[in-house]
C-alpha cells in the first residue's frame, strides 16, 4: 500500500482508534462520571491507573499527528500536527502539573482553528462542505466555551468530547477526502 493511502486510512479511523480506546480506559476508571469529572482525572497522578489514560492519549496524539503530517502534505492541515503535539503534551504531564491546562486549551484552540481555516479553503476551491466544516469549528468552539461558562456540568468531560467529536470527524472526513486522491 502506497504511503499516501495508508496516511488516509489512519485519519480515516482515528475515530475507532479513539473509541476503542476511550472504552478501554472508562472500564478501568467506573468512578468516572461524564459530568462531574474532566476527562484529565482519569490521568492525574491520585488516580493509580492514571498510565491508561495518559498512555492513551499519547498513543491517540502520535497516530493523529501521523494522519496530520499525511494532511498537511496534501494541503488539507496546517495547525493539527502542533495540536496533536500538544494533545502528547496533555498526557504527558497530568492535570497537576502547569502545562497540562495550557496544553489541554491550545490543543482544542489549534485543532478547531484548523477546521475552520482548512474548511474556508476548501469552500474557496469550489466544495460547499468546507464552509460547513468551517462554521462548524467555530460553533463547536463556541459550545465549548458556553458549556464551560453556564457550568452546566460539574465536570468538564462534556465540553472536552464535543470538541473531540468534531476533530475526529474532521479526521474522517479529510481521510476520506485523501482516499479520493484530493489534494488542495
Amino acid at each position: 500500500m502506497e504511503l499516501e493511502r495508508l496516511l488516509a486510512y489512519i485519519s480515516l479511523f482515528l475515530p475507532l482508534v479513539f473509541f476503542i480506546g476511550l472504552i478501554i480506559v472508562l472500564s478501568r476508571n467506573p468512578w468516572f462520571s461524564f459530568t462531574g469529572n474532566a476527562l484529565s482525572d482519569m490521568g492525574s497522578i491520585q488516580n493509580p491507573v492514571n498510565y491508561y489514560f495518559n498512555g492513551f492519549l499519547m498513543v491517540s496524539a502520535v497516530i493523529g499527528f501521523i494522519a496530520a503530517i499525511g494532511a498537511l502534505r496534501n494541503g488539507l492541515s496546517y495547525l493539527m500536527p502542533l495540536a496533536m503535539v500538544l494533545l502528547f503534551l496533555v498526557g504527558v504531564f497530568p492535570e497537576e502539573y502547569t502545562p497540562h491546562a495550557p496544553a489541554a486549551v491550545f490543543f482544542y484552540v489549534l485543532a478547531l482553528a484548523d477546521i475552520m481555516i482548512i474548511g474556508l479553503k476548501l469552500g474557496r476551491r469550489g466544495f460547499p462542505a468546507g464552509y460547513i466544516w468551517s462554521i462548524l469549528g467555530i460553533l463547536t468552539f463556541a459550545l465549548m466555551l458556553y458549556l464551560v461558562k453556564v457550568r452546566l456540568f460539574k465536570g468538564l468531560a462534556i465540553p472536552e468530547l464535543v470538541g473531540a467529536a468534531t476533530i475526529l470527524a474532521w479526521f474522517a472526513y479529510i481521510g476520506l477526502l485523501q482516499l479520493r486522491g484530493f489534494k488542495l
